[in-house]
């Protein structure tokens, strides 16, 4: 009798061969160049089980036995391919940053989960054209993912709008960049040396208005922007005013020279904030036995993503049942080598006016990519924590609050 991992391997081997050239022959449906059996993609995509089923339907008796090629326009070969052999093997190791976001795409087209977590899991720092994964992160309501991308230009905006990959992104975007006050630019001119010089005012477009002129330095402003001949007279008036004669544009300016142009100076990430979680269902949650885990929604702190983790710790012949309460700064996924020092309060928020919170705090933690959370694996007991007269449980909504004030000191990440 053949053992399981035996099997397993026979199987996957068997899947990789008929993916070969030389098995194309033998495959009854092609896209593009790429050859497959049906029987195994309507098993893997109920987008396929239908494409099939109505080609089926309408094709003639003689070409319903014959091999058929499927056309495939919006989606990069090189993707499908690896969504193929993902399909086929389970192997991912084709997986790049030139095809995790066509892969993305294609994964949600023909609806292959199995292929949705490791694309948005794909290092944000490798990828191709970061600004065309946050465009589909958008498209496809991947907010976490989206932010993540967001951060990362943030983070990185000096040398990614120098890229072939800004000049290509549409105005929508470019819009909901530039009005980003945590963009870390070398001044509102690189911005404009970024865009292309010919045409810049309808390459732009409404994007123009997001570009803070009014902080560009007096020698800056007179030297590259007055030339272009891109802004109008108006607008340079309301400009030079704003810089060359603040006081009377505080006082009549505003009026005379109304100035179109952002004037506020763009800002670091915060050092502190508070992330908030509330567990839902908490009187199921609270019966699980073995180790059962929730997560809070993002914060973004200091260029890194925290959240709340919390679960189950089951309980010893010395500790009853206990919640595990803890900081994870969740940034695997978009910076290889990062590293933080941060102090916290972890707080589980009373329900009841009067008293207090149940917190717990440590100080200077360093965190890093190989230890990226720290807390209480017993945090406080069940019992005391569901006890009405503690006023923790909220017995009507069935929920419990909790909160984490965090403040990161020190934060060096490196994406090279």
């Amino acid at each position: 009798m053949i053992g399981g991992e035996h099997l397993e391997l026979i199987m996957s081997n068997w899947m990789k061969k008929i993916l070969s050239a030389d098995e194309e022959e033998a495959a009854d449906v092609h896209f593009l160049t790429v050859p497959a059996h049906k029987v195994i993609l309507k098993h893997a995509s109920d987008v396929f089980e239908a494409m099939f089923r109505f080609d089926s339907q309408n094709a003639n008796g003689q070409n319903a036995s014959a091999n058929c090629l499927v056309v495939v326009p919006d989606v990069e070969a090189e993707a499908f391919k690896v969504m193929l052999r993902f399909i086929y093997t389970g192997d991912l190791s084709a997986l790049n940053g030139d095809n995790a976001m066509a892969l993305l795409y294609a994964a949600i087209k023909y609806n292959v989960p199995g292929l949705v977590g490791p694309s948005l899991q794909f290092p944000i720092s490798k990828l191709r054209n970061v600004f065309l994964a946050y465009v589909q992160a958008r498209l496809f309501d991947f907010e976490d993912f989206a932010n993540s991308c967001l951060l990362y230009i943030d983070d990185n905006a000096e040398t990614l709008i120098k890229s072939d990959a800004f000049l290509r992104i549409n105005q929508k975007t470019l819009c909901e960049i530039l009005e980003r006050d945590q963009l870390q630019i070398n001044g509102e001119i690189s911005i404009w040396k970024a865009c292309s010089s010919a045409n810049r005012r309808a390459v732009l477009g409404p994007a123009l208005f997001k570009i803070r002129f009014p902080l560009i330095s007096k020698e800056k402003f007179c030297e590259d922007i007055v030339p272009c001949g891109v802004l109008t007279m108006q607008e340079l008036d309301s400009i030079y005013h704003f810089i060359f004669r603040p006081n009377f544009h505080g006082i009549f300016g505003g009026l005379l020279f109304p100035l179109q142009f952002p004037s506020q100076k763009r800002i670091s990430y915060p050092t502190k904030a508070t992330i908030w979680m509330e567990i839902e269902k908490m009187s199921e949650f609270s019966r699980k036995i073995n180790w059962n885990e929730r997560k809070s929604k993002t914060v973004h702190i200091k260029g890194l993503r925290w959240r709340i983790l919390v679960g189950i710790r089951k309980p010893t012949e010395r500790a009853e049942k206990r919640l595990s309460f803890f900081l994870w700064c969740d940034a695997a996924s978009e910076k290889e080598n990062w590293r933080c020092k941060c102090s916290a309060i972890l707080r589980i928020v009373t329900q009841k006016r009067g008293m207090a919170d149940f917190s717990r705090e440590f100080e200077d933690h360093e965190f890093d990519n190989k230890c990226s959370w720290h807390g209480f694996t017993y945090f406080i007991a069940f019992s005391e924590l569901m006890d009405p007269s503690k006023g923790f449980y909220n017995r009507e909504e069935d929920k419990v609050t909790l909160a984490i004030d965090v403040s990161v000191k020190e934060a060096k990440t490196d994406n090279s």
